[in-house]
This record gives C-alpha cells, structure tokens and sequence, in this order.
C-alpha cells in the first residue's frame, strides 16, 4: 500500500500559455510581458545540458561551441533568438524535452499484470483527453510553460515518449528553492558567508507503461521536509479516477541490487556495468560498505573489495545487498552514473541525461533485476 501520510493533494493551475510543441499555435510576441528572456534562460539553463543545447544549435547548423552556459548563453544562443535563427518556441521545446530526464529520483512501480486489459482501455487517448478535460489539466498533447509557478501546476499530458508511443506521460511544475555558494561578506565587524537563496523549477515526471510498469521521476528535493516515498505518492495522487490506485504496488530492485554485487556473476554485469561502491546488511542489523575508485575499474576488480564481500556474505544467508552505486557504459566513451538506493524501488540518476541515454541505463537495470 502506499503511503497517504505525507500525500498533499493541489489544484492545477495554468500559470502560463502552451508552447507550439504542443502543436497549438504561440506566436512569440505574446511571451512578451509574460516571461523575461532572462528567465527564460535561467530556466534553460537548470533543465538542459550544454551537450543538448550543442546539438540543437549544431542540428540548425549554428556556431555551437562554448565552455560554460555564460558564454553558451551570452555568444550563441542570445544572438540567434534576436536574429530569428531560434525562436522562443525552439527554446521550450529545449526546455520540455530536457526536463523529463534531468537528475532525477526515479520510483519504480508496477500495476496488477492480472488487470492489464484494464490499465491498456484507460490510457487510450480518448478516454484520456476526456479524463484530462474533467480533471481541469492542459488538453492533451498541449504544452504548460510554468516557469515558477505559484502553486504546483500539471503542465502536460501526452501519449506517447520516444518508442513508447502508447505510454502515458503526466508532467507536474513545482518551485523549489536553492542556495547558492557563499559569498564572504563584512557585516557588523565580522565576516560572514551570505548565500542568496533563490527559486529553481522542478518538474516530476509520471510514465505510465502499458506494460505496467509506472515510473515516478522525482526532481530532487532541497528544503525539508523531504519525503520521496510521500512526493512519489502526491504524483501518483494524480491518476485519481483513471485507474485503479489500489493495483499499484512497488517494484522490488532487490534482485539488481544483489546481482550487482554477487561475486558470481562478474562476467556477465560487468558486461555494461562497472560496480563502485556497495553496502550489504544482514538480519542482525551488522552492515558493510565496500568503495572502490572508478580509475581503478571498480569493485570488482578489487581483490580486497571481493574478499571483504565474500567474507561478510557467503555462508550468510540473512546477509543481503542494500545499496548500490554503478556506471553503465553508453556507447564508447560516456558512462552514466546511477543509484540503487536503501529504498527498495529507488534508483537516482545524478546528472541530466537525453531520453536514449535514459531509457538506455532503466532498461538495462531492469534487465538484471528481472533475471535469476
């Protein structure tokens, strides 16, 4: 069952007007007003990557090349939106791919497989756009540019994601607020660091698959009280009066978590995965943790790391691995970090990534779960 004690329920709220991506017409004056350029690239900036901007400018045959988002920002993408090369819609589409699979806390689910005839009739369009409409959210397939709304808002639902073109996608905006680094400051005789805080647009993405499978894609959370079990549940609060909520259950990453750290099957995870750190517990409460440098190819290319496993768990059988952090090898050079948390159905990705990179690694981390 899940949670309900830390669930907060909020009405939608359109705090801005749909970008053309949705496939309604926007033309760019009437941002004019309503969203400052500077804001506009304040939130470009904290959603995408510089590698993603790159190759957008690249795919327009652009000047692409830049260090850092200042010089990003300042010499490539501020001259083109003023000569019309990009337009402001450009830009939210940017913004609208990129948030969906940014650094993310991703909870894993899954829906009743004996009732999946059930889940497929309840997220064909039709009966999605009439639920949308009687829920008060943006029509389907249309585009809710919040840039730091007031109250958390649904800025989309849409069918369809990449390959998975039936699954169902709900996009919720909320503010959250961040500190930046501290500035040495004189104040009254002394000194002290003053960190400005200011606001930062977190979106959390629901991906519901026809399959049953049901990811919640938390953006991470900086002001307590944190609770991804309860923001998990707040998101899935959502699909109220489209599907049965009492069918879905957690998805157990155990089996990943200890496949990735049994000594046993070296060869065949090491295939994609190179294995950093782990930590085990057994039913006594007695736990380790094992931590290898990426340089040195990871933990299982550590005498030392392995023994220390094998001493604290073979022969154990209460004995159990509780987290793990490993890297999947995309293509030849890139390797993408991930987490498998304490929480049993939890994995975070620390960076922001492309959809095929993300679809990539959670496809790959299913796959060892889900073997013997």
């Amino acid at each position: 069952m899940l949670d309900a004690q830390y669930v907060d329920f909020w009405l939608p709220r359109v705090d801005s007007i749909p970008a053309a991506t949705s496939g309604h017409s926007m033309k760019n004056e009437v941002f004019e007003g309503l969203i400052s350029q500077d804001v506009l690239f304040e939130v470009l900036e904290s959603q995408a990557t510089l590698d993603a901007v790159r190759a957008f400018l690249r795919s327009k045959k652009l000047p692409h090349s830049a260090s850092s988002w200042k010089s990003m920002i300042e010499t490539r993408v501020e001259p083109v939106l003023a000569n019309g090369s990009v337009t402001v819609d450009e830009l939210i589409g940017l913004i609208r791919e990129a948030e969906e699979h940014g650094s993310k806390h991703v909870r894993l689910f899954h829906y009743d497989v004996s009732n999946i005839d059930e889940l497929k009739q309840a997220i064909e369009p039709q009966t999605v756009a009439a639920w949308a409409k009687g829920k008060g959210f943006p029509e389907v397939g249309e585009y809710v540019f919040a840039a730091f709304p007031e109250h958390p808002v649904v800025a989309e639902v849409r069918i369809g994601d990449g390959e998975d073109t039936d699954a169902l996608i709900i996009k919720i905006a909320r503010t959250e607020y961040r500190r930046k680094r501290g500035v040495l400051t004189e104040y009254d005789g002394r000194q002290v660091y003053v960190s400005d805080r200011v606001p930062f647009r977190a979106v959390d993405v629901l991906k519901l698959h026809t399959s049953g499978l049901l990811e919640v894609r938390l953006n991470p959370r900086s002001e307590p009280p944190i609770s991804y079990p309860g923001f998990a549940a707040s998101v899935l609060s959502q699909l109220e009066g489209l599907i049965n909520p009492t069918r879905i259950g957690e998805l157990s990453l155990s089996n990943a978590k200890n496949s990735f750290s049994d000594l046993q099957k070296k060869k065949e995870v090491a295939e994609n995965f190179e294995l950093y750190e782990t930590q085990h517990k057994n039913d006594r409460g007695d736990r380790i943790q094992s931590t290898s440098q990426a340089d040195q190819g990871g933990i299982l290319e550590s005498d030392v790391m392995t023994e220390v496993i094998k001493q604290f768990t073979v022969g154990d059988p209460e004995a159990y691995c509780e987290r793990v952090r490993v890297s999947y090898q995309f293509g030849e050079i890139k390797k993408i970090n991930a987490i498998l948390s304490e929480d049993i159905n939890e994995i975070i990705f620390t960076a922001g990534l492309s959809r095929q990179e993300f679809d990539a690694v959670l496809i790959a981390i299913l796959k060892v779960n889900s073997e013997e």
